[in-house]
């Protein structure tokens, strides 16, 4: 008798101790519903579908259009969303569009400077409106206290692996010619920077002629064009950006030179690797522009969600021949 007493007595204590459990799950499954507006992952975590802004430079070249691409796939992905804005190289125009994004409520900013220092008051803008700010592909003056990190290529590296290669090719004496980006971007000053740091180690290189050619085929190719026409020798032409470099080997070309005169590239873009397969262009380099731009949407994405990021992002940097071309085509 006390056995079956005692076993309807632990049977009833067990019934409740169940019902209260499912009263507590209940409570705790309407509690986390994710808020409207959020999407809910498998394992139950919630992020906004942020908006945010890409400011790029400009959209005149394969390269940046692939920071574009890049950026929006990775968006896609991660399920945000992503706008890309074209500065048109002009500064008043980036900064207009860095104050519209702020006064529109994006959540984040990412931005290639046209100019290093022109872009500080627009950041500022952005800081004070508590507007995160991620520079790619090309970092800005006080970029360390104004912006939240920089994704991109190695300029320094990339620009000393070029030059390098361009000096070996000619065997570490000769004249070469160096065509520039915009004077005093970021990227025209980060990449001169890595060839006068190979050109100071190998003085038998002389610079015979160097300008800007804007990243612009055509004025490169003009250029080129200007340079061959006054006779003098030239062993070698080492380019900013792919496309200045295949501006001045159509020149080189048209005038019957291409067995003597080596160029050399720099980003990869996919008319240039053709141009290295083909025997045409000495070689390039790397630094994954698609993958910048991607690197930049999953960086801001992870400032937006509270996250802790590096200050410096870097894609990986390559240099593109003959022997390697088959991986990049």
């Amino acid at each position: 008798m006390k056995k079956r007493l005692l076993s309807m007595l632990l049977v009833g204590a067990m019934a409740m101790s169940l019902a209260a459990c499912g009263g507590d799950t209940a409570g705790k499954d309407a509690d986390q519903k994710p808020a409207a507006g959020d999407t809910a992952d498998t394992a139950g975590s919630s992020q906004k579908n942020y908006k945010i802004a890409l400011c790029m430079s400009h959209q005149t070249n394969e390269f940046t259009t692939a920071v574009g691409k890049g950026a929006k796939e990775k968006a896609a992905e991660l399920g945000v969303t992503v706008e890309v804005f074209d500065g048109k190289q002009d500064q008043a125009t980036q900064i207009n569009q860095i104050e519209t994004a702020i006064n529109q409520g994006y959540d984040g900013i990412l931005v290639e400077p046209i100019s290093a220092d022109g872009i500080v008051p627009a950041v500022k803008s952005a800081n004070e409106a508590k507007v995160p700010v991620i520079t790619v592909v090309q970092q800005m003056k006080n970029q360390d206290t104004m912006a939240a990190s920089y994704c991109g290529g190695d300029e320094a590296a990339a620009s000393k692996l070029e030059m390098q290669k361009a000096v070996d090719a000619i065997g570490g004496k000769g004249n070469i010619v160096i065509i520039y980006g915009p004077m005093g971007s970021d990227a025209q000053l980060k990449r001169k920077a890595g060839y006068d740091e190979i050109l100071a180690q190998n003085p038998d290189v002389t610079v015979v002629y160097q300008e800007t050619a804007n990243w612009v085929t055509e004025e490169a190719l003009t250029l080129m064009e200007n340079w061959l026409s006054t006779g003098k020798e030239i062993n070698a032409v080492v380019s900013q950006n792919d496309s200045m470099a295949m501006g001045a080997l159509k020149a080189i070309e048209d005038a019957g030179k291409q067995a003597d005169i080596p160029v050399f590239g720099l980003d990869a873009v996919s008319d240039a690797v053709k141009a290295v397969a083909d025997g045409r262009l000495a070689g390039t380099v790397s630094q994954d522009a698609p993958g910048q731009g991607a690197l930049g949407v999953e960086t801001m994405v992870k400032v937006l969600n509270g996250e802790d990021v590096e200050p410096i992002n870097y894609t990986e940097c390559v240099w593109v021949n003959k022997d390697n071309v088959a991986d990049y085509q």
